[in-house]
């Protein structure tokens, strides 16, 4: 009995996952029943995944050629005066903003990062960083304060469960995801495949007349049920392995991880094995006469409006009695007014995401809440949001969050309120800003206290021409980061004239530039002559031990 709960367990994770993709509002034609409802649903993203796909890995190949992305923090007024009293009253009044600007190319299993490190928009230092995903070896450079490079090892800790070799395939794998992704047509085909074969074990339910409300907003709606049982959780367990062990298109993704290096000729074998343990596994459980089946069901159910257009779905499990709503989602519409609901719960628990808002020509204004356990925990605006982008993930559009006042039972005081939530008079304002034309995303993250900005995070990315990849094996000098006396003779290199004088350049007052430096050079000097000190504590010792020995001898 405790195995029949579970597995459904089990299958009713997997079913919520795939719910959070098939939770789009799905045309389903005048399906009848809720087979036909989800099959017609499964068809409308299964073509749509397929069509996105596509564009993604067109996108994916882009950007291994050549990607920019710059990174600016911002500091407001009230930014540099709380900075000035953690540092005990330090004027921070020549700080305006802080930048990082990065083009990245990654081929020949090498990713390439050549960056710039501004202060007040004026340079202070080149940063460049190469990944040698096949040698697992980092190098790191800063031109302006010596010209060799750190050569750092890419290696896992002692007490890692993972081999070196496959920290090494791994990495190469994400050097070139395109190798080791399904194409279009193959996703395509699993995912019909393996979804129809989850909808024809699903058996059909109730089929009632509902209103779907939610924040007011309501739509008439019929609701179709599907329910499956432990039984037939097992059925449907072994027919899913039983395709994919002798599958075709799953057998040319391994073909392909072989061909492209991140995978072992047994690896396709190894898959097989483990499939027929696990039917084997399910068979034995399936005659096994203590896991009668104790009347436990998953229930999926569908509403579907009056435009034959999926508006919620729910996903929970039940005894024929009681339900127990695990993932919830509802979002009807009356005209240009629309709702949503999106909920999790386990046991006691709950999460909660709800609200409501007004579109108008394609961009949505609303407030929505984010709960825990029916507590209100933050509460979001949304201001002119795109909801159907020129080019899928393009948005642009502004969040403003607010952490909400949580005062004491005893007590509404404002005061009171905000001493038990010291987050209560923190906002954050998040604006999208992308261009699909010129294929650029923008989003900018202020802090706010009490009605002024503290500091503004800026990222920007796009495509760029990349940066050049120098031959890695013949740089110079090259210091090895795990050996203490290289690192030493790193160290000597180092000189911090340019970078100072980038500082001063870029604002910073040029007494606490020379007081930074100072404290670097002097901690730098230290670091880089450990042998010397070594050795000279050592013929100390030599020494007091010669003498200690004259000593006994007189």
């Amino acid at each position: 009995m405790n195995h029949s709960r579970k597995l459904l367990k089990k299958m009713l994770a997997v079913a919520t996952s795939s719910s959070l993709i098939l939770a789009g509002g799905s045309t389903v034609f005048a399906a009848g029943s809720y087979q036909d409802t989800e099959k017609a649903a499964l068809d409308k993203i299964s073509s749509d995944i397929a069509a996105s796909w596509g564009d993604y890995l067109k996108d994916y190949q882009k950007a291994q050629t050549g990607s920019t992305a710059d990174i600016t923090l911002t500091v407001e007024d009230t930014g540099r005066a709380l900075l000035g009293a953690l540092a005990g009253g330090s004027d921070f009044s020549w700080l305006q903003n802080v930048s990082l600007n990065s083009d990245v190319t990654i081929k020949d299993g090498i990713e390439s990062m050549a960056s710039a490190l501004l202060l007040n928009d004026s340079q202070l230092c080149n940063l460049n960083i190469y990944m040698d995903l096949a040698s697992l070896a980092e190098y790191i450079q800063i031109p302006e304060i010596s010209e060799g490079y750190i050569k750092a090892p890419m290696t896992v800790s002692d007490d890692s469960d993972i081999s070196a070799e496959t920290f090494s395939t791994y990495f190469n794998m994400l050097s070139d995801m395109s190798s080791v992704l399904p194409d279009s047509d193959t996703l395509s085909t699993l995912i019909s495949r393996y979804g129809n074969l989850v909808i024809d074990n699903l058996t059909e339910g109730s089929s009632t007349e509902e209103t779907v409300s939610v924040e007011g907003i309501s739509e008439d709606c019929t609701a179709y049920e599907g329910q499956i049982t432990a039984n037939n959780a097992t059925d449907m367990a072994e027919q899913i392995l039983t395709t994919a062990r002798d599958d075709e298109e799953i057998k040319s993704l391994f073909d392909s991880w072989t061909e492209a290096g991140v995978g072992s000729k047994d690896q396709y074998t190894e898959f097989q094995t483990t499939v027929d343990d696990l039917i084997a596994e399910l068979s034995g459980d399936s005659d096994d006469t203590e896991n009668t089946d104790d009347g436990s069901v998953i229930y999926s159910r569908v509403w579907v409006n009056g435009e034959d257009k999926i508006i919620g779905r729910e996903f929970g499990m039940g005894d024929g009695v009681n339900e127990q709503p695990i993932f919830t989602w509802k979002a009807p519409s009356d005209a240009d007014n629309s709702a949503l609901l999106l909920e999790f719960q386990a046991d006691d628990s709950s999460i909660t995401f709800t609200g409501s808002g007004v579109s108008s020509e394609g961009l949505l204004t609303g407030d929505y809440v984010f709960a825990v356990d029916g507590t209100e925990t933050v509460d979001i605006h949304v201001d002119d949001l795109e909801t159907k982008p020129e080019k899928a993930g393009y948005y642009n559009g502004k969040f403003t969050v607010t952490v909400p006042e949580s005062a004491t039972e005893d007590s509404t005081d404002s005061e009171e309120a905000s001493a038990s939530n010291p987050l209560a008079g923190f906002s954050a304002e998040i604006t999208l800003k992308c261009d699909a034309a010129t294929e650029t995303s923008a989003l900018d993250l202020t802090l706010i206290t009490s009605g002024a900005p503290i500091a503004t995070l800026s990222i920007t990315g796009g495509y760029g021409d990349g940066t050049d990849t120098p031959d890695l094996s013949s740089v110079s000098p090259a210091y090895n980061a795990e050996d203490d006396a290289e690192m030493a003779e790193y160290l000597k290199s180092v000189n911090l004239d340019t970078l100072a004088a980038n500082a001063t350049a870029a604002g910073v007052p040029e007494e606490l530039v020379s007081q930074i430096k100072d404290i670097f050079e002097s901690a730098i000097t230290s670091a880089s002559e450990p042998q010397e000190n070594a050795a000279t504590d050592d013929s100390s010792a030599a020494e007091t031990e010669g003498t200690s020995e004259t000593d006994v001898a007189a």
